[in-house]
């Protein structure tokens, strides 16, 4: 059963290689948009969301991105977490799923959105 869990997850990874390297990231016209990296779980015994927004290393980046955490840590839905950057003018660009495993049981315990917004 671990066998397969871990084939699987190395199926996953490699898709997911396969398709940032097609989708052109890191191509000059990038330089054209700035990114978001959301880190999103669930808190323990609870329904509501944690959820850390990076957008980068400069003071107002952190700045930022700590605003955009506090109001979205405690959403009930990752659907909820997505509408609220796209109405802040952000794309998915890509998703990945947090997989915990341990003897055979486990599961997703969140999620990674990679989100880009055009530069002004």
């Amino acid at each position: 059963m671990f066998k397969k869990i871990l084939f699987t997850l190395a199926l996953i990874v490699t898709f997911q290689l396969a398709a940032l390297a097609q989708s052109g990231v890191g191509k000059a016209s990038d330089k054209a948009y700035s990114y978001a990296y959301i880190r999103v779980a669930g808190q323990p015994f609870s329904r509501k969301l944690v959820v850390d927004v990076d957008l980068g290393d400069t003071e107002a980046q952190k700045q930022a991105g700590q605003q955009y955490s506090d109001a979205l840590t405690n959403k009930k839905s990752y659907a909820a977490v997505l509408n609220y950057m796209a109405d802040e003018g952000y794309e998915l660009v890509q998703m990945q799923e947090l997989v915990e495993s341990y003897k055979g049981t486990g599961g997703t315990s969140g999620v990674i959105f990679i989100m880009k917004k055009r530069k002004d």
